[in-house]
């Protein structure tokens, strides 16, 4: 190799690496979550993804100043057991125990988990843990699931005390 092709492949490799480092290494969001109890007392929320993977975490603030926090997953299509496993934690496999009448389309064992990725793909679940011991677990349906939770979205959470949250963002 002359010294000028030395030099040419070096130049290239000084302008691929200097390319990769400003490229954006991928997207992070956050934003507050308008949500409320059924009683209609606001909960403050806000989520703040991940630069990878379809993930983040999630904070909540109660009326009575208990605060949660976590994370929460996308579920898509390859989402695997693995990737769902902390969230069934006490609560249960799947969320059929959740228990409204239209809770329907949320009524899943969670054993069969390609079946549960291939149906729940678009949505987002949660699993937070509060600063005094209690628990909270949510469920969101993507308005845009390309856009991610950057792409807005209604939802509902409950705490391991029953109470149940509406949420908007």
């Amino acid at each position: 190799m002359t010294r000028i092709e030395r030099r040419s492949l070096r130049n290239a490799a000084v302008a691929l690496a200097l390319a990769a480092a400003l490229a954006p290494a991928g997207c992070v969001s956050s934003g507050p979550i308008k949500a409320r109890l059924h009683d209609g007392e606001p909960v403050r929320m806000a989520y703040r993804s991940e630069r990878f993977g379809y993930n983040g975490t999630m904070t909540a603030t109660m009326p009575g100043g208990e605060q949660f926090s976590g994370r929460y997953l996308e579920v898509t299509s390859e989402t695997d057991g693995e990737a769902l496993a902390p969230f069934w934690m006490g609560w249960g496999v799947g969320w059929d125990d959740w228990g409204s009448e239209d809770d329907s389309d949320w009524m899943v064992a969670g054993a069969d988990v390609p079946s549960f990725s291939r149906t729940y793909s678009g949505k987002v679940i949660a699993t937070l843990l509060g600063d005094r011991g209690g628990r909270m677990r949510c469920r969101f349906h993507l308005a845009n699931p390309e856009e991610e939770m950057g792409g807005g979205g209604v939802g509902e959470c409950q705490t391991g005390d029953g109470r149940r949250i509406d949420a908007t963002f």
